[in-house]
């Protein structure tokens, strides 16, 4: 497989992508934790909520990254 410079940029900035995902999930888990730990509800729920919100984030971010990839595979095959 022969890969231009502009297809090796785009392998480069889709696992950019992928590995930015995968931190938002990291750092957010380390962010909330405190939050999950506390026994008080309001502040599970908060914690919940946030967490929710960075995995949905994160892995939306992944997954364009993902996509980036295949599509640079795909267009370089063919």
């Amino acid at each position: 497989m022969d890969l231009s410079p502009e297809e090796y940029g785009a392998y480069w900035r889709g696992a950019i992508r992928i590995a930015a995902g995968v931190l938002v999930v990291f750092v957010g888990s380390r962010f909330v934790d405190p939050l999950l730990s506390h026994s008080a509800f309001g502040a599970t729920a908060l914690g919940v909520v946030l967490f929710a919100g960075f995995v949905l984030a994160g892995t939306f971010v992944a997954v364009l990254g993902l996509a980036r990839v295949v599509r640079t595979a795909v267009a370089v095959e063919t």
